[in-house]
This record gives structure tokens, C-alpha cells and sequence, in this order.
């Protein structure tokens, strides 16, 4: 199954997410904003030391989507403020009101990684979550 691809959108970036759970599906659409916005450009050599962060999410929202955009938002904040690119997430509580997780990730450095688009925010704009028979899948527009 993929994880998600990118739609036609006029001056923005959608992309479609898939994933088998709710906790699937959140982790790939923050997979997929982070390979939108940054492009590898050399290869860390697995000897050389990185820095890595861990922050703890607490937010809420009034629904399943509010909760994956303040989800992707929050994500966005910290690489903004902290360089933070998320490697991985403990997902310790995810619900249409509520999302708990530890957020692990390595910090930006521009020697390896070159910001390909800049992502101002994630918008409500065309926003769906839903449960197919296969999953679940959701729709979010990146404003770039």
C-alpha cells in the first residue's frame, strides 16, 4: 500500500494519505509534508554523530481533522523554531479530540538537507479524514 501522493492543486500542494490506522495515517501525512519540504542532499555517514530531539504533543481539536492539522501544524512550528525533522513518533494517545505523542527527530542541517518548498501552514482548505474499507486515507492542502 502507498503511503501517500501528491494532487493537482493551483497554487498550493495537496496530498492524499493512506495508512492501515489512524496512527499510521497521522505518522505518513507528517512523512509526506517532511519529503515535500526537504530534499537530502549528501548522506550522513552512520559513524558521524547527529543531534536528535525529543518534545512531547499534547493538543486537541474539535474532530479528526482539527486534530491532523494541529498535528502537522505543531510538526511545522518545530522545525521552524527548532530545525526539528521527525524521524519518529510514539503515538501514546490518538483520538477525533485528542493527540499525545512523542515526537523524535534529528535536527536540520543544511550541509545534508536543502529546503526544496517552503511550507507556511497546513489549511482546512478541501480537508478530509475517513475510514475506507481498506484503511483509512485523508486529504490535506499545505499552503506553500
Amino acid at each position: 500500500m502507498k503511503t501517500y501522493e501528491i494532487i493537482d492543486h493551483t497554487a498550493d500542494i495537496g496530498i492524499k494519505v493512506y495508512g492501515k490506522n489512524l496512527e499510521v495515517l497521522f505518522l505518513n501525512a507528517a512523512r509526506a509534508m517532511f519529503e515535500i519540504m526537504l530534499e537530502v542532499i549528501k548522506k550522513r555517514s552512520i559513524f558521524q554523530k547527529t543531534e536528535h530531539k525529543k518534545f512531547l504533543l499534547n493538543k486537541q481539536g474539535s474532530n479528526l481533522e482539527e486534530v491532523l492539522v494541529v498535528w502537522l501544524s505543531e510538526l511545522l512550528y518545530l522545525f521552524s523554531t527548532e530545525g526539528l525533522i521527525m524521524e519518529k513518533a510514539d503515538m501514546q494517545k490518538l483520538d477525533s479530540a485528542s493527540i499525545q505523542a512523542e515526537v523524535t527527530g534529528k535536527i536540520f542541517n543544511p550541509e545534508y538537507s536543502r529546503i526544496k518548498t517552503e511550507i507556511k501552514a497546513v489549511t482546512y482548505h478541501e480537508l478530509e479524514v475517513k475510514e475506507t474499507e481498506r484503511g483509512w486515507e485523508a486529504q490535506v492542502i499545505f499552503d506553500v
